[in-house]
């Protein structure tokens, strides 16, 4: 999978390589002067103090209820696909979403968490989150790095 995510903002693009693998390009931007690459690697979760991010603008009670069933050291909201680049990073361990998505909203940042170790799963049967759906909805899904003890859809 290939994919890039570029967050202006923070001055922090990330994309996949060719052999598969992550980096993070940091800014300033410059066409004569190009960032700083490094790669990226998604972390060892210490699943009684769990790093969780979540949607900024989409937010709801049934995400945070989730959220609560785990032990949570830090929860951070952040917008956009910059979710998937966080546990990419190995600065979240976990983001669960729960509401409605379209395969062009997390292609991108699924591939640069493929990249970096780790996995996107469906949010009801926890199998891998596919592409190519009739519609291009996607069902409610988890991105995490490995290691995480999901706990069941309720």
């Amino acid at each position: 999978m290939l994919g890039v995510v570029y967050a202006p903002a923070r001055e922090r693009m990330f994309y996949t390589l060719a052999d598969g693998s992550a980096v993070e390009e940091t800014g300033p931007f410059d066409a004569d002067a190009p960032g700083a690459v490094t790669p990226v690697r998604v972390s060892s979760p210490d699943n009684d103090a769990l790093r969780v991010v979540a949607s900024k603008s989409h937010r709801d009670a049934a995400t945070d209820a989730y959220i609560a069933g785990y032990a949570v050291g830090d929860l951070k909201s952040a917008g956009s696909s910059l979710k998937f680049c966080l546990v990419a990073t190995g600065e979240a361990d976990l983001y669960p979403r729960l509401g409605r998505t379209m395969e062009w909203d997390t292609a991108a940042g699924h591939a640069v968490l493929a990249g970096a170790g780790g996995q996107v799963v469906r949010f009801d049967d926890h199998t891998p989150l596919g592409y190519g759906k009739e519609g291009f909805a996607n069902p409610f899904f988890i991105a995490l790095a490995p290691g995480v003890v999901l706990k069941p859809a309720s």
